[in-house]
């Protein structure tokens, strides 16, 4: 509210000799009463702080002794969404067990909770839980569920199928709580990070092995020795159960996929190595290893994973030099105003690719600093504090901070070694421009009722301007409010004709679709236009 503004309640009337009135109770300095019975207050209502205010009201004669009442008056204060949803933990770990049963058949084995201040009893703090990332994510496939209303996570049907500790014996999630049950555009949103642990079932695999693409170490590299780290391109090979102290054991590595060239091998103390380096292009190799000395299988398979390590060498760019975006001045907190779409041409569902975003700069600083909110991972801006008035700035400058690797994993808190991070991370500053813009209150209007008769050759090609209509916009120029679209609304049912929009004219320019135009021509009636303002 504007300082010195008082926005009328109620007005009371005493008899005499009462000559003013007296406002008692919890005013909290906001709430006042004038000598003629006006009841105002002076300032913006914060429900959060008090949801009721329980005053008394009593008229008082010259001498200030009470002469009536005094009059008890509630005053609710009616709940707006202006809290976010939030997490208690920033962060949360749990663990489930290899082939655990889905949903429906035990309970969830995670639980991730938030808090909205807003009134409990309104859509404003209605809140609504989803996965938005899993990481890894293998073949596209979500193994973990969340209960959309009680924030209980589980597994899906594919999860206690597929979860194997030897593959990938952890997991990171990112949830998103939203208010207003996750319906609105307008709805304000949180995040948290989830590291699941999974853990052992009965049968044991080899662990995962991680190569770097295009390796100048010298070859051939023992690779049966495994560290586990974050998989992000796996090469399959399949190896017999290693029977170390088994005399006799004899161990081939036989090529399924046919490759054009075979990078590993095998000695007799069941040892694989790489002999080349690895290409990621090659991820999907099958290799069966080991017989006994009579040729018979000691054991079935067991898979291992080579991952081939994409190397984080490039960083995030920029959609273009300036990012524009337009809001309008009436436009209410929580809008979406836009989404910066920054690239990585790392490997895709990496965390070399993976990137954050989050605002470093706004100019002006006018009204306020930290006007705008960008949410980390989808780069969706918002209006965050108050509403725009052109008056006080046209234009806003952000600068925007888009990050991969590292900053990408320590938001996700992915299980990635600090040396790899420190030294393969990237940021990029990216500009953006917010314009204020008028409220998109003026209609269109055509500069010509009716445009006549038109005759066309019979041998008008298809994509040829056969009219140019005109309308014109009374909103603010060169922008959305004012950016007019054409459409036929009646004479052309079977769309043989089309209108586009000259964008630095508003002129719309009506073409020929369908040859078959010609021969309608003939017979059909008068056709109508409409125009319209674009939706931003």
């Amino acid at each position: 509210m504007v300082a010195g503004i008082f926005f009328t309640s109620e007005k009371f009337k005493a008899n005499p000799p009462a000559v003013t009135f007296e406002l008692t109770g919890e005013t909290d300095n906001i709430f006042m009463i004038e000598r003629d019975g006006l009841l105002y207050y002076t300032r913006a209502l914060d429900r959060e702080a008090r949801s009721t205010h329980n005053l008394q009201v009593a008229a008082l004669d010259a001498s200030g002794a009470i002469v009536e009442g005094p009059v008890p008056i509630t005053i609710e204060v009616k709940d707006i969404n202006d809290n976010r949803p939030m997490f208690l933990q920033s962060k949360y770990e749990g663990s489930v067990r290899q082939n655990s049963r889905p949903e429906g058949k035990r309970k969830p084995f995670l639980y991730v909770n938030a808090t909205d201040l807003d009134d409990p009893a309104t859509p404003n703090a209605q809140l609504y839980y989803q996965i938005v990332i899993q990481l890894p994510m293998i073949n596209n496939v979500m193994y973990f569920q969340i209960n959309n209303k009680t924030g209980g996570i589980s597994l899906t049907r594919e999860g206690a199928k597929e979860l194997d500790p030897a593959k990938n014996p952890s997991y990171n999630l990112v949830i998103s709580v939203k208010d207003m049950g996750g319906q609105s555009e307008n709805s304000f949103s949180d995040t948290t990070s989830v590291d699941v642990i999974v853990t052992e079932n009965i049968w044991k695999a080899p662990e995962t092995v991680e190569m770097v693409e295009n390796s100048t170490d010298p070859h051939p590299i023992k690779i049966t020795q495994v560290v586990y780290k974050q998989p992000e391109e796996l090469a399959v090979i399949l190896i017999s159960e290693v029977r170390w102290n088994d005399p006799g054991a004899q161990y081939s590595l036989i090529d399924k996929e046919k490759w054009l060239r075979f990078p590993f091998s095998i000695d007799q103390e069941g040892d694989i190595y790489v002999t080349q380096p690895l290409d990621r292009e090659e991820k999907d190799a099958k290799v069966v290893v080991a017989k006994d000395e009579y040729g018979e299988a000691l054991s079935y398979p067991l898979t291992i994973n080579v991952k081939v390590k994409d190397i984080n060498d490039n960083p995030p760019t920029c959609p273009s030099p300036v990012s524009v975006f337009e809001v309008q001045e009436n436009e209410r907190l929580g809008s979406s105003i836009g989404t910066l779409t920054a690239h990585d041409r790392d490997e895709e569902n990496t965390a070399s690719s993976f990137l954050t975003y989050s605002i470093v700069e706004q100019t002006p600083k006018l009204p306020m600093d930290g006007l705008f909110l960008i949410e980390n991972f989808s780069g969706m801006l918002q209006l965050a504090k108050q509403s725009l008035k052109k008056q006080d700035t046209p234009h806003y400058n952000l600068t925007v901070a888009v990050s991969d690797k590292a900053e990408a994993a320590i938001s996700l808190g992915l299980g990635i070694a600090k040396p790899i991070l420190e030294s393969l991370d990237f940021k990029t500053l990216c500009s953006v421009q917010i314009n204020v813009i008028d409220i998109n209150d003026q209609i269109p209007i055509f500069e010509k009722s009716d445009y006549g008769n038109l005759t066309l050759a019979e041998d008008t090609n298809v994509g040829s301007t056969i009219l140019a209509i005109q309308a014109t916009d009374a909103d603010e120029p060169f922008t959305g409010s004012s950016k007019i679209l054409y459409h036929i609304i009646e004479g052309d049912s079977e769309g043989r004709l089309g209108v586009d929009t000259d964008p630095h004219t508003n002129t719309g320019h009506v073409i020929i679709k369908k040859r078959s135009v010609l021969e309608a021509a003939k017979e059909s009636s008068g056709v109508q236009f409409g125009a319209r303002i674009e939706e931003n």
